[in-house]
């Protein structure tokens, strides 16, 4: 079962993506150090469209920001498979509630105008993929990469499709951080033993 990570933004401008890419690097080095490991390994990004069978030259300077039909692919340097961002734009009409401008969450849950604002100007919004069977690394950075571009709008991030203990989102980046694949802060005995799960298969994946 795949499983996602969303970022609705409070800035209408998005971040470059290799600020995207260097603070989601860093995110997950700074995991890999909480459990004890002595890695840093490269995270790379390549941009796919739809239907093609190679990448096309990708412009790291340039706003994180692409065509729906085009997705941005990051890997881990000597790690198998790897996790995909796609770049949408909020549809009002599936809206929890009028003046929520599409956003799958009212005032109540999350009260930060800047969000909802945004929302109303661009409705720009990203969400990081994570498909079954993927290593575990990539289990850990697809987080990372989702909590890095909330930090860098001073958005949120935010799941409903079971990627984490659903009542913790909306999240703010410091806030994901301190909880997110960490078995001692999940709320749920299932998340719990998947944390731990992924936790030894980092150690075994990147261990040398």
């Amino acid at each position: 079962m795949a499983t996602t990570f969303d970022v609705y933004p409070a800035h209408v401008e998005p971040p470059t993506t290799r600020e995207v890419l260097t603070l989601g690097a860093v995110k997950l080095w700074r995991y890999l150090a909480s459990i004890d490991l002595d890695a840093a390994p490269r995270v790379r990004v390549e941009l796919w469209p739809r239907g093609r069978d190679a990448p096309q030259p990708l412009v790291l300077d340039a706003p994180f920001a692409w065509p729906v039909d085009h997705a941005m692919c990051f890997t881990v340097e000597g790690i198998e498979g790897g996790t995909s961002a796609h770049c949408k734009v909020l549809e009002t009409e599936w809206e929890v509630e009028p003046g929520t401008h599409g956003l799958p969450f009212n005032r109540t849950q999350f009260n930060d105008p800047a969000v909802f604002e945004a929302a109303r100007l661009s409705g720009r919004w990203w969400y990081f993929r994570r498909s079954a069977g993927q290593p575990a690394v990539v289990n850990v950075l697809y987080g990372c990469l989702a909590s890095a571009l909330a930090e860098l709008t001073d958005g949120v991030v935010y799941s409903e499709d079971h990627a984490w203990d659903y009542e913790r989102f909306p999240a703010r980046s410091a806030d994901f951080d301190t909880w997110f694949m960490r078995p001692e802060y999940a709320m749920s005995e299932e998340f719990r033993t998947w944390a731990s799960q992924i936790q030894a298969g980092v150690i075994r994946e990147l261990r040398r």
